[in-house]
């Protein structure tokens, strides 16, 4: 019994020691305290500029939707006009940005899902991806989500941008569902050209019973009574030669994948996408994903509250960093130049998800984690 005690001191000494030196590699970049509202996408450039989306569908604020970080300060980018509400038409103003992605051209790619709180209808223009060139802050694109993909029960997520197919590039977004409805979109660039696939698909839904361990706390998703932040397809990832998309769903714990040369196909059918379908293993229940230049997968995982690395081509996962007090809900990942870029919501204590109580406890921070090889 007494080496039974000795074994289990040295484990939780040796677990300490490890996680001290894993939060070592942590560095908050942000705090951000209202009337500022909280982040949720990210996107970093190659030279390592910060660019924040703070979306409208949680908290129908009245502050800027999208801001660059410099030094610890936000700065409204990339100008006024388009970032605050305003009377001009929906596709002319960000509504609600959500997902963000940087190109290799570092090119801003930002997914506005369109929705207030408060408001059921998604208007049209209101969802859309817009391009931005960071260096000049010109609007390369603008692609209207239309008629009939668009719908008030869609939540249009986050998004990857491959350039190696279409003629000015394809673009893949996650729909988790603000109701039933779950899918993945593609956008051809050049054209604007839109479909939905794997709508309501087992690989895009949530999956019947789930789940999730927050704080401490079980929560059930339970029919239309929603304890906390659940839906569909959510995090997606491209690989570094962009031949194949993941996604997994925010309720659930099953990664996917899809070959791009089929999915950036208008003429594959459903079923062709369907028999293509890889089931890519179990991952940590999450929000966002990062992906950097070694076809390494970066999860936020909500229940852990940890940033956990899926390793290139195996299912193995490693822990890269761990904080009880502050990964209450990670959201928006990026990676660059060795490091991983998070942004820690807090929506799992939003008043809808409490009996009506808000929970949040500002600053809301964002962090830096250095990825150790």
């Amino acid at each position: 019994m007494k080496n039974f005690h000795r074994l289990t001191v040295l484990f939780l000494l040796l677990f300490t020691v490890f996680m001290s030196a894993q939060n070592e590699n942590v560095q908050t970049i942000a705090e951000i305290n209202p009337p500022n509202p909280d982040p949720s996408g990210i996107a970093v450039s190659s030279d390592n500029r910060v660019f924040l989306g703070f979306p409208r569908h949680a908290d129908n604020h009245t502050e800027f939707a999208l801001a660059e970080l410099k030094e610890g300060k936000l700065f409204p980018w990339p100008n006024q006009e388009y970032i605050y509400p305003s009377s001009q038409p929906y596709k002319d103003w960000l509504v609600s940005p959500h997902g963000m992605f940087m190109d290799k051209n570092d090119v801003l790619w930002i997914l506005d899902d369109g929705k207030r709180a408060g408001i059921k209808e998604i208007p049209l223009g209101a969802a859309k991806v817009v391009a931005i060139d960071i260096k000049t802050k010109k609007i390369l694109h603008v692609l209207v989500i239309p008629k009939p993909v668009l719908s008030d029960d869609s939540h249009y997520n986050d998004l990857r941008v491959d350039l190696s197919h279409g003629k000015e590039g394809t673009v893949y977004i996650a729909n988790s569902g603000f109701g039933k409805r779950f899918s993945l979109v593609v956008m051809d660039v050049a054209t604007g050209k839109t479909k939905e696939v794997l709508l309501n698909h087992d690989s895009t839904s949530p999956e019947p019973g789930f789940m999730a361990f927050l704080e401490g706390d079980s929560r059930v998703m339970e029919g239309d009574d929603k304890s906390f932040p659940n839906g569909g397809a959510d995090g997606i990832s491209i690989s570094p030669d962009e031949k194949t998309l993941y996604w997994t769903t925010i309720s659930g714990r099953n990664l996917y994948s899809l070959p791009t040369d089929l999915l950036s196909n208008f003429k594959s059918t459903e079923k062709q996408i369907e028999d293509a379908l890889l089931f890519e293993g179990q991952h940590p229940a999450c929000d966002g994903l990062a992906e950097d230049e070694k076809g390494n997968i970066y999860f936020g995982s909500f229940e852990q509250q940890s940033i956990v690395k899926r390793l290139a081509d195996k299912n193995v996962y490693r822990v890269i960093s761990h904080d009880k007090e502050n990964y209450v809900w990670p959201d928006g990942l990026a990676y660059r130049n060795g490091f991983v870029y998070v942004t820690l919501g807090q929506w799992n204590r939003l008043p809808g998800f409490n009996g009506g109580k808000d929970l949040r406890k500002p600053p809301y921070q964002v962090v830096k984690i250095k990825v150790n090889e």
